[in-house]
């Protein structure tokens, strides 16, 4: 599991988007911006028709693409929470 944030991937936030593969961002990238665009956030809007544009044209947002799949894969993982639970080396009581 990665992480990419809104501005990141070209938007104007640092809303956090998780997945395992960059397809899994770039879609919650794309739900995030209709979102926030249907809720009347003006600030998305370029963002989002940038997207619409890449989705409408798929050949010419390649380059866009191909970026953000070289990002993806340069980041570390994410580190998980540890359960403390699972911690071999704690003692029971």
């Amino acid at each position: 599991m990665k992480t990419m944030t809104c501005r990141q991937l070209g938007g104007p936030c640092d809303v956090e988007h998780h997945g395992n593969d960059h397809n899994e961002v770039i879609k919650a990238q794309d739900r995030h911006l209709k979102a926030q665009v249907a809720a009347g956030d003006e600030t998305h809007r370029e963002a989002h028709d940038a997207m619409r544009g890449r989705w409408k044209r798929p050949v010419s947002g390649l380059g866009w693409y191909r970026d953000v799949k070289r990002e993806f894969a340069a980041l570390p993982d994410d580190v998980e929470a540890r359960d403390p639970r699972m911690d071999s080396e704690r003692v029971a009581p």
